[in-house]
């Protein structure tokens, strides 16, 4: 019988943009499927060729050809891209660490491609946030994912809010705003659990899951480990917190109106997310369409 690495190589690699997920720390959490698209590309579109080499030196793969794609890159970069498809060829996207597109440039290349009929196959692999999650001993069965957080408190206080409160909801965080985004977190949530994940991966891998306010007292403590970035997870309100305020259910109502929502379909969505009677919603909803 063929070995693994065997059977890998003998398997047909058609021309198409594989997106691979490559490690988020340790160098060890990466498939063979992506090592061996990694081998046999004709490109390798990266974000950083620094970090990418980093990673290609240690599997010993060697003489590949680098296209930079970062959030600078334009149609022009993207159009050279699609030739080298169209001409046949084999190439990876990867990103400097994880899962390409997810909080990282790309999408706009996939979008682009695809307009063109492009074949775009997915190589998974690594994710901070599953990672995280997985991890963090909160409720993970329905999640929303939104990135990096503002950058101002009242923008951050003003997303929190806006959460829908059946979702545990994760976001990244820079070093030197976790604390100021704790705060916040109190601010809003109170009480309410949540877990922060850092050098996910890596030797000092910590996942924390408390009370914000006691986990920025341990930070305050121990500001060596204020470093890098975090991840940010807040489990969705227990069933005894999810009730809205008839001021704050009126006021979510004339804002999905504003947007566009019929009464019906506002009424069925904010069931869905508050966890309300879909009847008495839509009945409110006409109250307030008839003044």
């Amino acid at each position: 019988m063929q070995d693994f690495s065997q059977q890998l190589s003998n398997q047909k690699l058609e021309a198409a943009l594989y997106v691979v997920a490559t490690p988020i720390g340790n160098l060890f959490d990466i498939s063979f499927r992506a090592i061996e698209v990694l081998q046999r590309a004709d490109f390798i579109v990266c974000e950083d060729s620094r970090v990418t080499m980093k990673l290609l030196r240690h599997y010993k793969i060697k003489d590949k050809k680098l296209i930079i794609y970062n959030d600078h890159c334009g149609e022009q970069v993207r159009e050279k891209i699609l030739n080298f498809l169209i001409q046949g060829n084999i190439i990876a996207l990867v990103s400097d660490a994880g899962t390409p597109l997810i909080s990282d440039p790309g999408y706009k290349l996939v979008q682009y491609l695809r307009k063109y009929n492009q074949r775009i196959s997915p190589i998974p692999g690594s994710s901070s946030v599953i990672a995280a999650l997985s991890a963090s001993g909160l409720a993970c069965d329905n999640f929303l994912f939104s990135g990096f957080l503002p950058t101002t408190k009242i923008q951050r206080i003003n997303t929190f809010k806006n959460l829908p409160k059946n979702y545990t909801a994760i976001f990244f965080e820079s070093a030197n705003r976790i604390m100021a985004t704790l705060e916040n977190i109190e601010e809003v949530f109170g009480n309410r659990r949540i877990a922060l994940g850092r050098e996910l991966t890596k030797m000092h891998e910590e996942i924390l899951s408390d009370e914000a306010k006691n986990l920025a007292e341990f930070l305050n403590k121990n500001p060596q480990k204020i470093c890098g970035e975090f991840v940010v997870i807040i489990e969705k309100a227990a069933k005894d917190e999810k009730s809205l305020s008839k001021d704050e259910l009126i006021e979510a109502i004339e804002k999905a109106v504003a947007a566009g929502y019929s009464i019906k379909e506002l009424s069925q969505n904010l069931a869905d997310i508050y966890d309300l009677n879909k009847k008495e919603i839509y009945q409110l909803a006409l109250e307030i369409s008839k003044k």
